[in-house]
């Protein structure tokens, strides 16, 4: 179940509200979190018009997978993606919890050592993710975010090394997280019959 117009727009003015204040632990600008909802919406929109999803329900999706990050700003140790889907499943959007749990684990790994998050809430996602089946719609927003980044669709390459810097990640693993990432967008590229970059005018 998705929400409906009025309800997209009280869920974003709410979270708008709720991320004004720079989230430290992450590193984001007060309002840089809001223009990353808006820009995957916006890129996972533009993908599934061209590759036979529902663009709508891809916008939807997009605006809200990042939707726990409010909360992660102010409890210590949360993780934005259960804490996402906890709060969806409430609400009854099961379609948008799914991809606030999911948009995290484009690696395919739920190593606690890669994450900064609490390894528990890491080991409840794992579960939660292992008895889902993931759809063209996971994949996609798992995408949109890594196209993301800087306020503008970028290639996966430039998102990896912000990612890396941000976090303070071994630049070693820059290699697994490349590939990873073109493996989704290798997919994307199938469904659409075009370069996703160019799709998009990502130079």
């Amino acid at each position: 179940m998705l929400p409906d117009k009025k309800a997209v727009k009280n869920l974003f003015d709410f979270v708008c509200e709720k991320t004004k204040e720079p989230n430290i632990a992450r590193g984001c600008a007060a309002d840089e979190s809001v223009h990353h909802y808006i820009d995957v919406s916006r890129c996972a929109e533009k993908i599934a018009s061209h590759c036979g999803l529902d663009s709508h329900k891809a916008k939807i999706l997009g605006l809200f997978h990042d939707y726990g990050e409010y909360i992660e700003r102010t409890v210590p140790g949360t993780f934005h993606g259960t804490a996402g889907y906890d709060e969806m499943m409430k609400l009854g959007y099961d379609e948008i919890a799914r991809v606030c749990l999911t948009h995290s684990f484009w690696k395919g790994t739920f190593a606690p050592e890669h994450f900064v998050y609490d390894k528990k809430e890491i080991e409840r996602a794992k579960e939660l993710i292992s008895k889902m089946e993931l759809d063209d719609y996971d994949y996609l927003i798992q995408l949109s975010d890594m196209l993301c980044c800087h306020r503008k669709f970028v290639r996966l390459e430039e998102r990896i090394d912000y990612i890396i810097k941000k976090y303070n990640r071994d630049p070693k693993e820059s290699e697994g997280m490349k590939k990873a990432a073109e493996k989704l967008k290798k997919r994307f590229d199938k469904l659409c019959g075009q370069d996703i970059y160019e799709l998009l005018g990502i130079k």
